[in-house]
């Protein structure tokens, strides 16, 4: 997934890139689209400056394309939604099985609680070790050609 934006700022290893929202190939917000503008609004922001690595050697006022590795979206929404589902339909499904007679609802309520819980505990985001790659990366000439879908 790639989306265009201006360096604002170098800073030692990282530059500070803005990225607008009102890019993108045209198809990015319709069904089957690249979605590739979605980099761009994590907090629903029209504008968002972003701090990444500039291993490619952007200077300010560069146009750059900022890359998200593929597979990082999908892997981030199943973290972030799909486990925490799972877990509390585990949850509820063995509160249910294990519940005394008369307290079925009680025990699979109380069941997927705590299963969603320990699965979002379960998930939660780490902090990234000293050294380590992130999928966010920063490419030299970010312009696209009309109607090109990057993603």
């Amino acid at each position: 997934m790639k989306v265009n934006g201006v360096v604002q700022r170098v800073d030692g290893p990282y530059a500070w890139v803005d990225v607008s929202v009102a890019q993108g190939c045209g198809r990015c917000h319709e069904p089957g689209g690249c979605g590739g503008v979605n980099i761009a609004k994590p907090f629903g922001a029209a504008r968002q400056v972003l701090k990444v690595c500039n291993d490619a050697g952007a200077q300010p006022g560069e146009q750059v394309g900022v890359v998200i590795d593929d597979g990082v979206p999908l892997k981030a929404a199943l973290r972030a939604y799909a486990a925490p589902v799972l877990g509390v339909l585990a949850g509820a499904a063995l509160g249910t099985s294990f519940a005394p007679v008369g307290l079925v609802d009680l025990s699979a309520g109380l069941g997927a609680l705590a299963g969603g819980g320990v699965a979002v505990w379960l998930v939660r985001g780490k902090p990234v070790p000293a050294g380590a790659e992130l999928p966010v990366r920063l490419e030299r000439g970010g312009g696209t050609a009309p109607g090109e879908c990057r993603g």
